[in-house]
């Protein structure tokens, strides 16, 4: 097991907001948020322009309008948030073979086995804002806990290489180091330890110690990048509206299905199970689910079981809440996505930029929903 000596972590800035400004260049220079999905719901992601105004995420609603009046809080679109993502990691994999996705808009990326690797990640962020026009922070230290902080350091739009952590550390706040949380920096606070220097560079503190090893640890490549596969995957959307069409609601499961199995890709996995919910306006709930065999990583396939199983369910009545899920996923060997795949992804596409089907919400961009 090799000891490595440099690791990136690429963080996206912003990343819903900045995903729905791509999607609709007008909202670019207006302070906009994006918002859950659920009935009672919060900020998931507001861009800096809001975030100027004291936005914050997890805020709920109104504490939002009241301090930006003039916000646009927009409904997340999560199957075009983890088709994004997808993009992201092919882009990653065109320089780098070695990566871990740490959350859908974070990667961990090892540099030690590539030639010119900073050069490489200075390409790579390049290359994202060219095709996808956005923007994100790299930073590079020499385990994740460095990287880390250096992107937290430099964001929004930042690029920092650690080279030498003792002169970094001066200028680096306690709270923007991985591994701070509230119990650890109320300690931090009593101690009067305000900067990752002073950190470092305390003394007899059995606890500060333990701190100070986690943030210095050796860092192990293929310990670090070992990957935990999940077991299942799904997503219940709430609808904007309730509807009575089977058409549209096959649409929109296929739709939740398309963000399902970007993230399926990503992780070159197939699924065993596939299962469908839906839930009337009268309180009542339906859901099935069946075996599809083997492995399957065929999107084609999938998205006729899924048409099948809603027309199984789906009798009469006004539908409010409509749910997708994959179980019983297992590790693909040599990957192949569908034929059709190609196909199927300009057009859901095409849907997402539109807002066409966004969300069971149907307006086009003119009279696009807004709440607030």
């Amino acid at each position: 097991m090799g000891i490595y000596k440099l690791i990136a972590l690429l963080d996206m800035d912003s990343y819903f907001a900045s995903i729905e400004c791509a999607k609709n260049p007008v909202l670019r220079n207006r302070p906009i948020a994006v918002i859950g999905i659920g009935e009672k719901t919060v900020i998931t992601s507001a861009n800096y322009l809001a975030r100027s105004y004291g936005v914050k995420t997890g805020m709920n609603i109104k504490e939002a309008k009241r301090l930006c009046p003039k916000i646009i809080f927009l409904k997340a679109d999560f199957p075009y948030y983890e088709l994004t993502t997808l993009k992201i990691a092919q882009i990653i994999e065109k320089y780098f073979p070695v990566y871990k996705e740490a959350s859908i808009d974070e990667f961990y990326i090892a540099l030690d086995n590539v030639d010119s690797p900073i050069k490489r990640l200075e390409m790579l962020k390049d290359e994202i804002y060219e095709k996808l026009s956005l923007k994100c922070t790299i930073g590079v230290g020499c385990n994740p806990h460095i990287a880390k902080t250096a992107c937290e350091f430099s964001k929004p739009d930042g690029f920092l290489v650690v080279d030498d952590i003792d002169s970094f550390s001066k200028s680096v706040d306690i709270s923007k180091v991985l591994g701070i949380g509230k119990s650890s920096k109320k300690l931090l606070d009593e101690l009067g330890v305000q900067t990752l220097w002073e950190l470092l560079h305390s003394k007899d503190c059995e606890t500060l110690d333990i701190l100070k090893m986690s943030i210095l640890k050796t860092y192990t490549e293929s310990e670090f990048f070992k990957i935990e596969l999940p077991k299942s995957m799904g997503h219940i959307l709430t609808l904007d509206r309730s509807i009575n069409s089977f058409n549209e609601i096959v649409e929109i499961g296929k739709y939740l299905l398309f963000g399902l199995y970007a993230k399926l890709v990503r992780y070159k996995m197939g699924t065993k199970y596939i299962s469908t919910y839906l839930k009337l306006s009268n309180g009542n709930f339906f859901s099935t689910s069946k075996s599809v065999g083997s492995l399957c990583n065929d999107y084609i396939l999938l998205s006729k079981i899924i048409e099948q199983m809603y027309r199984k369910l789906y009798l009469s009545g006004s539908v409010v809440k409509i749910g997708v899920s994959l179980q019983q996923l297992k590790y693909l060997d040599g990957f192949q996505s569908s034929l059709f795949w190609e196909e199927d992804l300009r057009k859901f596409e095409k849907i997402a930029k539109l807002n066409n089907v966004h969300l069971g919400g149907f307006y086009t961009l003119r009279n696009k929903k807004v709440v607030g």
